[in-house]
């Protein structure tokens, strides 16, 4: 079998974690031969991202693409009005990227999270070496683009309470774990960062929320969050002809 070609360098973390995520766990790299996979599996750095914190410096690098190994990571833009509005959750197995920018999107990470970064070079590299990964980069690209777009229509609503059970319909059919009852939702989310995904006031959303329960649209227990199957179906059901 070929070996690697070899790539530019890049910094190694020297770890032997046996809980390091497979790269051949994920879409990103198909195709990529698994001796091969291995070989750059065990040069690329991963690093570790606590719960709720910031990103590390060496995650704010522009002209990256960041692939999430483990846990789930919020990615921000800011308003004109100087609001932060959380606009992706990236999940192991996803990307989000600074390519073309000196830095990233602001982020924390929603759960304990590894992420690598793969700076440009080494990007060039595997696509020139491996056709294939430059297809699927931008396969997980366009993904992250339709759900940004989606996520501006779910912000654009007027009242906060539709914006609330839009992005709560989003967020459960991309992570969402079935149950006879419903949709649970496994993000353990204060209020505020609720707000911050629906760009409202912490007040507005803990009003909505209360709405949203009185009309059995979601059943909470503490922080937990389950979309009822009769909510889920209304929601794919088409919408009626406006009169008039």
């Amino acid at each position: 079998m070929a070996t690697l070609t070899p790539l530019p360098t890049i910094p190694s973390n020297g770890s032997s974690d046996p809980a390091r995520p497979a790269l051949s766990r994920f879409d990103l790299f198909d195709g990529i031969p698994r001796r091969d996979l291995d070989l750059l599996d065990a040069r690329l750095t991963l690093v570790r991202w606590p719960r709720e914190a910031d990103a590390p410096a060496t995650l704010t690098r522009g002209d990256h693409v960041y692939v999430v190994r483990q846990g789930r990571i919020a990615l921000s833009d800011v308003t004109v009005n100087g609001q932060e509005v959380t606009t992706t959750i990236v999940e192991p197995g996803a990307v989000y990227s600074s390519l073309g920018s000196t830095t990233t999107a602001p982020a924390v990470a929603l759960e304990a999270s590894a992420v690598t970064p793969l700076p440009v070079h080494a990007i060039a590299a595997l696509i020139t070496r491996y056709p294939c990964f430059g297809v699927n980069l931008a396969v997980a690209l366009t993904g992250r683009l339709a759900n940004l777009r989606q996520t501006v229509g779910i912000v654009s609503e007027m009242r906060v309470e539709d914006r609330l059970r839009r992005r709560l319909h989003q967020i459960a059919e991309q992570i969402g774990t079935a149950a006879p009852e419903g949709v649970r939702i496994g993000l353990d989310l204060t209020h505020a960062q609720w707000a911050s995904l629906i760009g409202a006031s912490r007040e507005a959303v803990t009003t909505a929320f209360g709405k949203l329960r009185t009309a059995g649209e979601v059943v909470m227990d503490g922080r937990s969050i389950t979309i009822p199957w009769a909510a889920m179906n209304a929601a794919d059901a088409p919408m009626p002809a406006l009169a008039g």
